[in-house]
This record gives structure tokens, sequence and C-alpha cells, in this order.
């Protein structure tokens, strides 16, 4: 390969930015103000002398101390505005001729497009008493350049709004009524280097608004550049607060040629004694005289970064699946985890009002919240909050009805039974040497229990692992 081609494969390598919150202005990974602006709306560049290469795009309000900020922004002229003709009688005036008849207010227009930024304006219609009948009037336009979009909202009679393809038009028009729509024109990047012009027009009609585009695709400092500057190492021009090279040199301050490029020295500035060994750019990216422009992934949103491209976003623990569990960003291979959640994976939630018992203690204070999951510390105590005594006085009589209506259709809750017992799950079992015993379920309830004819029942209550209730009773109660 020659030394032009390898010049031009290595000025294409992705250059990482440093970990940092991402947006649409530092991803765009600019090299020269004009990329910047165009990469979204909110992007801006910063020209001061010393500030890094690798920061200059980002929104305005994301910058750290930057004193010169190019921010340009899109503008709107009317140039032709005459008045819409306002005659409602044909009997009051002279017929007019077709060309002293205006229907549609402004008729031209000038637009300075900023990438991402609409430009907004709007039309009005007065249907003329000496213009051809329309019932509906709708907006059209001519081919549009491609990167620029168009959108059109209408307010229409009766105060009825529309928008999409319908805010193209207006129905139920009469002579001398007035409807109006909002314009709204946008550009992606720079669509062309020269004026372009958009016609919009009412169907039926010849009356027309021309609009003209001009496209912002560079910055005011563009035209400021200073050719073989000293700051250049006198090899390029200085532009925007960063360096052009001339043919044949490299590097931020155009103080590498191509002939020096792979030189030891240059290799050297390369290396370091990382987690990786002494290697060139961690292995992740290629040294550019002396600079290391890491790789670019396959996922445009995996990014290698850092000055031997020893740090990535995506090389992080993961929980569920997730990166950093969903609760936080990969930042040199490390989680950066959201607020109130912590662990090398973003796993574990620091909120406790999950663990919160129906007293407002956390675990009903017979336990710790960890990761917003109780660990009961009682061992009598079980279930989500450590609120479950399955063993604790008290607990027969308290599912006694419940029990009893659901195995013997009797007691005071048998009519209630479906509404309010059907939160455990019921075995029958023959004999009492039948039912659970601690061996098998170590937190359970023997319970014996009188009904309304002064027979005994016999019955366990347990909370399995998965807190679920279960309820084991012996199909025949012992009567005297």
């Amino acid at each position: 390969m020659d030394s032009k081609l390898l010049l031009l494969a290595l000025l294409g390598v992705f250059s990482a930015s440093q970990a940092r919150n991402e947006n649409e202005c530092t991803k765009a990974n600019a090299k020269s103000c004009g990329e910047c602006i165009q990469a979204g709306e909110k992007c801006a560049w910063c020209t001061d002398l010393f500030y890094s290469i690798r920061n200059r795009c980002d929104e305005v309000t994301s910058f750290g101390r930057c004193d010169n900020i190019e921010n340009p922004r899109g503008s709107l002229q009317i140039t032709e505005n005459k008045n819409v003709t306002n005659r409602k009688d044909k009997d009051k005036a002279e017929k007019l001729k077709p060309d002293d008849i205006t229907q549609i207010q402004p008729q031209k227009l000038s637009l300075n497009l900023r990438s991402g930024e609409a430009q907004k304006f709007w039309l009005k219609f007065r249907h003329a008493v000496d213009s051809p009948l329309l019932s509906e009037v709708i907006l059209e336009n001519s081919k549009l350049p491609e990167g620029v979009s168009i959108a059109y909202v209408s307010h229409c009679k009766n105060g009825v709004d529309y928008t999409g393809e319908d805010g193209r038009k207006c129905s139920n028009i009469s002579i001398g009524d007035e409807v109006t729509f909002d314009v709204a024109i946008t550009s992606k990047g720079c669509p062309s280097n020269k004026t372009e012009t958009v016609r919009i027009k009412m169907q039926g009609l010849t009356e027309e608004v021309e609009v003209q585009l001009n496209f912002i695709c560079e910055c005011d400092c563009h035209n400021k550049g200073v050719k073989n500057s000293p700051a250049c190492e006198g090899s390029g021009t200085y532009e925007c607060g960063i360096c052009r090279c001339n043919e044949g040199y490299l590097g931020e301050e155009c103080d590498c040629s191509v002939a020096d490029m792979f030189s030891e020295d240059m290799m050297a500035r390369c290396s370091w004694d990382g987690r990786d060994g002494r290697v060139v750019c961690s292995n992740n990216g290629d040294c550019v005289c002396g600079t290391c422009e890491c790789k670019k992934r396959e996922n445009p949103e995996e990014r290698y970064s850092g000055r031997y491209c020893e740090c990535d976003n995506f090389n992080c623990d993961r929980a569920n699946n997730k990166l950093c569990g969903g609760h936080g960003r990969c930042e040199c291979r490390q989680c950066i985890c959201d607020i109130n959640y912590t662990g090398s994976a973003c796993d574990c939630s620091m909120d406790t009002s999950t663990c919160l018992a129906k007293n407002k203690q956390i675990c009903n204070g017979r336990g710790t919240c960890e990761c917003g999951v109780c660990r009961c510390t009682d061992p009598k105590f079980q279930g989500p909050t450590c609120e479950a005594c399955p063993t604790c006085p008290g607990v027969c009589t308290e599912h006694k009805e419940c029990v009893q209506c659901r195995a013997f259709g009797t007691g005071e809750k048998k009519e209630t039974c479906e509404r309010d017992c059907m939160y455990f799950h019921l075995e029958m079992v023959k004999s009492r040497a039948d039912l659970p015993q601690p061996v098998s379920a170590p937190l359970i309830s023997h319970c014996k229990e009188r009904d309304a004819n002064d027979c005994w029942f016999y019955f366990t209550y347990a909370i399995k692992d998965d807190y679920t209730k279960a309820v084991h009773v012996v199909e025949t109660a012992e009567c005297a």
C-alpha cells in the first residue's frame, strides 16, 4: 500500500471519545466545526486553542470551560408579503383580474437551515370572490432536496386543527373564508452547498409560495483559517481551534509526517504497562503518529476509549442478561450505577420500600433489607417482610374459620369463603399420621380446633420457601 492510500485509511480510523455522557454530538466524532454542527440541532464547537479535540463537539450546556463557542443558528426572512384580497360581495365591486387577486400570504421567503433545527412559518389562505370556486384547499409542494423534510398543521373553520397528511388541507371552504397553515421545514446534515428552491401552492390554483433554502454547512470560523500556521508546525491550516494538515502530515498539530508515522519512537508513545501488558493501543486500536486511534466496533453503541484504548463501555458485569443490570452505565469496564443501585453489576437496589412491614418497620424489625429483599434473622419468622410466624401462638385460631369452610363447608365464613379464604393451598389427608411433620417442613404449626358441633378437626399450617401458604386437613373430624 502506498503512503497516500495508507494516509487515507488511517484518517478514517474511528477515534473514540473519552468516557462521559454520550449524546448525538459526542457520538458524531466530528473532526471539524462543520461536521459538528451538522450532527444535530444542539451541537456546538469549542474553538479554544488548547481545548481537547475529542471534546470539542458537544451540547452547549455540556461544555466545561470554553470561552469561544461556534453555534450558528438558522433564520427566516419574509421577502414578499402582500396582503390577501379581502372582497366578500362581488356585486359591490367590479370583477378583478386574476393577476390582481392574492389568496396566499406571504408569497416569498428565504430560510437559512441549520441541521436538525426546524424553521417555522405560517401561510394564510383567503377564498377571494373573483377566484375559481373551491370547496377544499389542499397544499402541495415541489420535490424536496434530499435530507429536507416538511410538515404542515392546518387551522380550519370552527377551530378544527389537523396534523400529518391531513395537515395539508381544509374542507368546506366558502367564499370569504380564511384558514391558516403552520409550515415547518427541517434539513438533516448539509444536503447542498447551493441555494435550493421549494414551491408551495394550492391544488387548482396558479398562485404559489416560493421558499429559498440556504444550508448552513460551515461555521463562521471556517473562513478565518490561517494557512501554514505556526500552531500547526507550519504544515497545516489553523481553523476553528484545530489544525487541518497539509498532504503528507498527520496529528493534532500536524507534527507527524507519513514517513515517520511507524517509527519506534511513535510506537512507544502508544504503549503502556497496563493490565494487557506492554502492547500497542491495548490491541484495540492503531497507533497514528504516537496517538492511539481506537477501533470501531460493529455495534455503534459499543466503543473503545482512553489514551491507549484501554477502556470500553461493553465489558462490564451483567445481571438479568443486561449490562450493569440495566441500572447503570459501563465506563472503562466498570459499572457506574444509577442512584439507589449498587453492586458490581448495579443489581442491588438500595430502595428499602419493598422491605417495609405493615408496622412500617424494615423487615418487621426481625431481619435486614439486602438489595431490596428481607433476610430474616429470627428463625421463627419468614415471608417477604419477616411477618409470618407459623409456629407462633394464635396461628391456629387465626386460620381456623377459613380452614373449616374450605375443608368442610361449615363455620362462620361458609358464606364468604370464596372471597375471604382462598389465600392458601388446601390438601386433605386421611389421618393425623398423614399430616406433614417438622422434619419435612421445619416452620409448621400443628393445630387442633373445635367446631360448632363440638367435634375436633386437625390441620397444619405452613409457609413454603416461595412464600405460598399450605394447609393440610384431616378429612374426618373427631366427635365425642
